[in-house]
């Protein structure tokens, strides 16, 4: 099996180019999806073609793999046959009909409903592929199948993931904005030890004079850079790697760096803001599907992206089976903002938590939408007074001994 973690039957999709005659004698040419040629010549001589040529098309060199878009795309698509009352299987045939080049796409899509034709649920045969579809995703079918709105539960999942999707784009465009900053400012450095210095420094050593002692920080960088800037790179390249594979063994790195994020200036404020509306955006989902408070906070625990925000969402599931409220659980934690504690205490009280959570969802995606604009217009100053500190420490390094030979004469 391409995906699943079962034994089941492989289905392979091989892409045909064809060239046959049509009724009116006219020749046609196009491409073709299927797993033998004679599937391929079949299917072409079911249209009314004749003169059928069929010959393998090659593979690709960097073959597609499956994104988080794509599954919320094909949820999307779902969601809007299903909603027209069309049936999963069928929905399924007109999604496939519809990929045309994501092959692998397409056959994940197969095998989801040769499953479903085989007398598995959606949610059983998705439950094969749980790298692509995770415990959220399926949860939340399985709560569709249980109430019979399959076709509402596909619209709210996809509806959530693009939200989601969302909120990740921003976060990314935040973190940004200080990597730009860092760029340039190495490659500015980079360029004026390589090329600028070494034109100063020759002149500063055949006076043979001491240079002071910022100017022989300068130059000795130039060298360096000039001899090892090879030594630098694969330094960099080296650390990255330890430092992600350390991340995956060990999960505290990963807690002490969403940690860290958080405490980084204006950065940490959208990274903060977009985990308040991820974790309200998935309770409120989850409770609509009808899941009890304590499973919809295992499926939060899951969906913040941010270690500290899932660790509340499982302290939060620990105190409420001891007997707490909710709101007094988000109280206990100290971690969640006086605007969320309130909201879930009147959603509480007043039975209505799903609009209570669907309003701070709002609220914050609102509140990361407004910093992540904002932070394109702090960027120049910052960029203008890093490069002025670094190009006038530089400057100032290089002038020094000029202005010593001066008054030496």
């Amino acid at each position: 099996m391409l995906f699943g973690k079962k034994n089941k039957e492989t289905i392979t999709i091989i892409s045909w180019k064809y060239k046959a005659k049509l009724k009116n004698g006219k020749t046609t040419k196009g491409e073709i999806d299927a797993d033998t040629k004679e599937k391929a010549e079949i299917q072409l001589r079911q249209k009314g073609y004749s003169n059928i040529k069929v010959k393998k098309m090659p593979k690709d060199l960097l073959p597609k793999k499956i994104s988080y878009q794509d599954i919320t795309d094909m949820t999307r698509q779902l969601a809007t046959m299903t909603k027209a009352g069309i049936p999963i299987i069928k929905s399924f045939e007109v999604f496939i009909m519809g990929v045309k080049k994501h092959t692998k796409l397409k056959v994940l899509a197969l095998q989801l409903k040769q499953s479903i034709e085989g007398g598995e649920s959606l949610s059983v045969a998705l439950s094969h592929f749980p790298k692509i579809f995770d415990k959220l995703y399926i949860g939340l079918i399985t709560a569709g199948e249980e109430s019979g709105n399959l076709d509402l539960m596909l619209n709210k999942i996809a509806e959530q993931r693009e939200a989601l999707q969302s909120i990740k784009k921003k976060v990314k465009k935040a973190l940004s904005y200080p990597i730009i900053v860092c760029i340039i400012a190495a490659g500015v450095t980079g360029i004026l030890l390589t090329f600028a210095v070494p034109a100063f420094s020759a002149m500063f050593i055949n006076s043979g004079k001491p240079l002071p002692a910022i100017t022989q920080i300068t130059v000795n960088a130039s060298n360096f850079m000039q001899e090892s800037w090879w030594k630098i790179i694969l330094f960099i390249f080296i650390a990255v790697t330890i430092f992600k594979s350390l991340k995956f063994k060990y999960p505290k790195i990963q807690i002490a760096q969403d940690h860290f994020m958080l405490k980084i200036p204006i950065i940490g404020e959208v990274i903060f803001k977009s985990a308040l509306a991820r974790f309200a955006s998935t309770l409120e989902i989850t409770v609509q599907s009808g899941m009890s408070l304590t499973r919809a906070l295992d499926m939060v625990a899951l969906a913040t992206g941010n270690a500290k925000y899932d660790q509340a969402a499982v302290d939060i599931k620990k105190s409420i089976s001891e007997g707490a409220s909710f709101k007094e659980a988000i109280v206990e934690t100290g971690k969640f903002p006086f605007l969320v504690e309130q909201m879930v205490a009147v959603g509480e009280e007043s039975g209505a938590l799903e609009t209570m959570l669907g309003n701070l969802n709002r609220v914050y995606q609102e509140e990361v939408d407004t910093l992540v604009g904002s932070l394109s217009s702090m960027l120049e100053p910052i960029i203008m007074i890093v490069l002025g500190g670094v190009v006038g420490f530089l400057v100032v390094s290089m002038y020094m001994p000029m202005f010593q030979m001066g008054d030496a004469i």
